[in-house]
């Protein structure tokens, strides 16, 4: 049987299962519910838990190198990540990504986070304003982010924010993040009208909405 990862105790009413990004098995369950309750539950959606944790799991070896930093994504495109000698900052090639040779991990991964967001407060706020106009509609101002679990948001005072990771993704992907969250500034909710709308501007949303989850891993990196 399979057995969870962990087993979260909380005042919640009902059982919650969840497969992280990194495929882990976790259980968010009432204090009151005894143990047999909880696996006897766990049983039962034993198949659909497995069918996560295998998809996870194969995301994350598929893409081992980007997660194990030998590797890193840019817009879609993987490059490998290559110290070189002389150089005082990141630079980058057709193939490759290079670093000072000097730095150390935990002086590349600062380094990278901190070119990926530079990059970002660079190409996100004109690519916003680029469907703005298209979509004529207002918003109040751009920030980028370093969320946990968001790619971007939209506040009701029309603030949209952007993880600095979109620029890992390819460019349609982004776009389509983008206008995801510019359709919330004409409505605030995921109705049926805010799909009519988004739809409109980008009729392959779909596409772009299945393909995202297959780029969630990325949200755990460079933290």
């Amino acid at each position: 049987m399979l057995l969870p990862d962990t087993v979260v105790r909380t005042n919640r009413r009902s059982l919650s299962l969840v497969v992280n990004k990194r495929g882990e098995f976790i259980v968010k369950a009432p204090r009151s519910m005894s143990m047999t309750q909880v696996m006897e539950f766990v049983k039962q959606k034993e198949k659909w838990v497995q069918s996560k944790k295998t998809r996870a799991e194969s995301i994350l070896k598929i893409n081992s190198g980007i997660v194990g930093g030998t590797h890193i994504l840019f817009c879609g495109k993987t490059y490998k990540v290559e110290p070189l000698h002389g150089i005082k900052k990141i630079e980058m090639s057709d193939v490759s990504f290079y670093y000072p040779d000097k730095y150390d991990d935990v002086t590349l991964k600062y380094a990278i986070k901190k070119w990926l967001t530079t990059v970002a407060k660079k190409v996100l706020p004109n690519r916003v304003e680029y469907f703005a106009k298209l979509m004529q509609i207002d918003y109040n101002l751009v920030g980028i982010n370093n969320a946990k679990t968001m790619w971007g948001c939209c506040d009701s005072e029309f603030n949209i924010k952007l993880n600095f990771r979109l620029m890992m993704l390819p460019h349609r992907i982004i776009d389509f993040i983008i206008i995801h969250e510019l359709c919330h500034v004409l409505e605030f909710n995921h109705s049926k009208n805010f799909y009519k709308i988004l739809s409109s501007v980008m009729p392959d949303y779909k596409d772009c909405q299945k393909a995202l989850k297959d780029y969630d891993y990325l949200l755990t990196l460079y933290r």
